[in-house]
Parts: C-alpha cells; structure tokens; sequence
C-alpha cells in the first residue's frame, strides 16, 4: 500500500469523527493486525460490543472514552492518544505520525511476507519432484488459504 492509499484513508468525508475512528480501527484489525474483532479484544482493546457503540457516538469526546481509547490505542500498536486526537479532530496530533506509523507498518508486513515466501520456496525445492513436493505444495497452499 503506497502513502497514498494510506491518505485516502485517513481522508475528510462527511463521516463523523466516531465514524472515522471505527473505520481506521477495522482497516488496521484487519489488514495490517490480521486479527479479528475477539483477537483486538484480547490483544487489550475493548469489546467487540463496545468498539461498535464506539461508531455510533456523537459529539467531543468525555473524560470517561479516556480509558476505552487508550487501551485501543495500546491494542493498535498505537501512541497514547491517537484514537482521542482522531475523535477530537486534532489534526496537529495524528495526521503525519499515523500516516508514518501505517505506513512503517505496511512496508514490515510487506518485508516479512517476501522473507517468507522466499524460505518456503527454497524449502519446497529441496524435496524431490514428485508426489512428495506436490503434497507440501498443497499443504502451503491450504495453509495459505488459496486454491491450487
């Protein structure tokens, strides 16, 4: 994903804030964290129930969102107070440092996904042709979830 796409991501709609938020939360959990609503949860962030409450709200954030969000600041991987910066609309505070922070994140998956391929390649190639190779091929693609 280029900065660019990032920017699109973050960009200005007539979403609201809490809108906002909730969209850059999923797209994180899903596409950068791979992790789904209940793995967010465990990894600190609140419920699934809340985080969809979360999207609904309207108005400035309370005092009492100071917790929810910074434990879905620390379940993104994020620094304390981007997910209250992204809700007030303080730009100043989010805007270049998330943008930095998706995009280190991307190029590291993209790094290790390259670094990953390229160990089962050379793994697969030390088997000899035949029906050994063909069955760990198909164990990596089934383990890869793609259709050989």
């Amino acid at each position: 994903m280029t900065i660019t796409k990032v920017r699109h991501t973050l960009a200005v709609t007539d979403e609201t804030q809490w809108e906002r938020l909730h969209r850059i939360v999923e797209r994180r959990r899903k596409e950068v964290l791979g992790l789904t609503q209940e793995g967010l949860h465990l990894a600190g962030a609140p419920t699934p129930r809340t985080l969809q409450d979360l999207r609904v709200r309207e108005g400035e954030p309370t005092h009492r969102m100071r917790l929810p969000l910074r434990k879905l600041d620390a379940a993104l991987g994020w620094r304390e107070g981007t997910s209250w910066s992204l809700v007030a609309d303080d730009r100043s505070e989010w805007s270049e440092a998330l943008l930095l922070d998706e995009e280190e994140s991307l190029m590291e998956a993209t790094d290790e996904a390259a670094e990953l391929a390229k160990t089962v390649e050379l793994r697969l190639r030390a088997i000899p042709a035949g029906e050994e190779r063909d069955a760990a091929m198909r164990r990596v693609l089934a383990a890869l979830e793609v259709e050989p």
